[in-house]
């Protein structure tokens, strides 16, 4: 199995390490709210991690400051997004380069470390930084050492995450998208977008630790304004749990994951929390001040784990979306056999899932994850809901829909979906036309108009049970 540090060999040239690994030249620079701190690294053994503290005057000493960030990469800089080995340890390495986060298109040089620190509401209007060192075996060097410390005050001013234009062009006006509409598609689990025209560093609340890089595409057409995120997160260690690929940037289904998703070992103390959804938010957020799009036209799709996130992520934001289109989607997250609640296994915990495993939410995470009990617990209207599964897809069960569909029913939701024999990758493909165009009539649901929804329609067809032979084969509900 490939290690971290034997991909990071790959990027970095092998050198003859110092005895004690130090950051200096420590600087920071302010961007809107957030405070941009490089350092110089010396050559560190492989393993080791950077700390950053601050505190409200120079800080000489640990024990006088706050602990606001651990286990930053080496040459955290680095834009890891742009390095192909980043999400398939098969591939090899890209020629490193920094991250883009000016306005004059120059980048950062990927030898050196970078922390990005979210000012918050009550912060000092003065803070002081200092970066430390811990080595692979887990022993911080706690003093601090010149230059690895700010000796001036910092002016720091709150204000919002900004989002950084990577492309040569220019970034598209305010108010570019205006009146548009809104479409936010979810990857399934191996897609990577490609070529993506927003950076950002988010704060403790988007990630396992604060600073943690994102990117996003935006483009604007005629009439809508697509947003591609994607899934992947950084964590610092190859994520050997996970089943394919073995990189060090793990996938979430959308939801998240376990809040020491950084230290193997000490995810069994962690707990399951919502970051990824937490940032599609802040991209939703961004993308209606920058563009100011029509806040009644916001669609959300996906495929496989893109399907799986519009269902569990949509359902619970009425307020966001119009409609949802969701191509075999995992509905549930059960253990029922075959389970599907495994999904969530690699990123959210250790192992099975015990049912009393709480969200940072306080709920159970197997409830949070459920979609019956998300739309019997649901207050007012959901977004209408168009879905397609295939009866005979391996990677999602089967026998979870039928009670997804039959809630979906008795509670009058509007949703549509239609189901055959299928497999995960052919499941809806020989389906008739009128189904193969919901992906652009999802689109026609606005949240300031009303329509019509029905509930036991006369030519439903009967999903069954669950079980593989109860049932139609091929059918549908509320088609028409």
């Amino acid at each position: 199995m490939r290690s971290l540090h034997f991909l990071t060999s790959l990027i970095f040239p092998t050198f003859v390490f110092a005895a004690e690994p130090v950051a200096g030249d420590l600087r920071a620079t302010q961007r809107g709210g957030q405070l941009f701190l490089t350092w110089k690294e010396t050559d560190t053994p492989a393993g080791t991690t950077f700390n950053v503290y601050r505190a409200t005057r120079p800080i000489t000493a640990v024990t006088q400051a706050t602990l606001v960030a651990h286990h930053v990469e080496p040459h955290s800089a680095r834009d890891w997004w742009a390095d192909p080995a980043s999400f398939d340890a098969k591939q090899p390495a890209a020629k490193p380069i920094g991250y883009r986060v000016g306005g004059n298109g120059e980048r950062l040089d990927p030898r050196d470390g970078l922390f990005v620190y979210t000012v918050a509401a009550n912060d000092p209007a003065q803070l002081y930084f200092a970066v430390t060192s811990t080595s692979p075996d887990g022993v911080e060097s706690r003093e601090v050492k010149s230059g690895g410390n700010v000796s001036s005050a910092i002016d720091a001013r709150p204000g919002p995450i900004l989002a950084f234009w990577q492309h040569d062009t220019p970034e598209p006006t305010v108010g570019a998208g205006k009146d548009h509409a809104v479409w936010l598609r979810l990857h399934g689990k191996s897609g990577v977008v490609p070529n993506m025209e927003y950076l950002a560093f988010g704060d403790h609340t988007l990630g396992w630790r604060a600073g943690l890089p994102f990117k996003f595409s935006v483009k604007v057409d005629r009439d809508t304004v697509y947003i591609n995120p994607t899934d992947r997160t950084w964590i610092g260690r190859v994520h050997g749990e996970s089943t394919d690929n073995h990189a060090p940037a793990i996938w979430t289904f959308w939801y998240g994951y376990n809040s020491k998703i950084y230290d193997r070992a000490a995810m069994s103390s962690g707990v399951p929390t919502n970051y990824t959804e937490r940032r599609l938010l802040w991209m939703l957020d961004f993308v209606g001040r920058h563009y100011q799009p029509d806040r009644n036209r916001y669609y959300l799709s996906g495929s496989s784990m893109g399907g799986c996130g519009t269902v569990s992520f949509g359902l619970r934001h009425p307020e966001l979306f119009a409609a949802l289109h969701a191509h075999v989607p995992i509905v549930s997250y059960t253990y029922e056999q075959p389970t599907s609640a495994h999904r969530l296994e690699p990123a959210c915990w250790t192992g099975p899932m015990p049912a009393s495993l709480l969200t940072d939410e306080g709920t159970p995470l197997l409830e949070r994850m459920n979609g019956v009990r998300t739309v019997k617990s649901a207050r007012g209207q959901l977004p209408c809901l168009f879905m397609l599964h295939g009866r005979n897809d391996g990677s999602i069960p089967w026998q979870n829909n039928p009670p997804f569909y039959r809630v979906l029913n008795d509670t009058h939701r509007a949703f549509v979906t239609y189901w055959d024999e299928g497999t995960h990758p052919t499941a809806g493909k020989e389906a008739p036309d009128d189904i193969k165009a919901w992906l652009e009539r999802f689109r026609r649901f606005k949240l300031n108009e009303s329509y019509p929804a029905f509930s036991n329609t006369s030519s439903n067809r009967n999903p069954g049970d669950g079980r593989a032979t109860d049932g139609d084969a091929i059918g549908w509900m509320n088609r028409g």
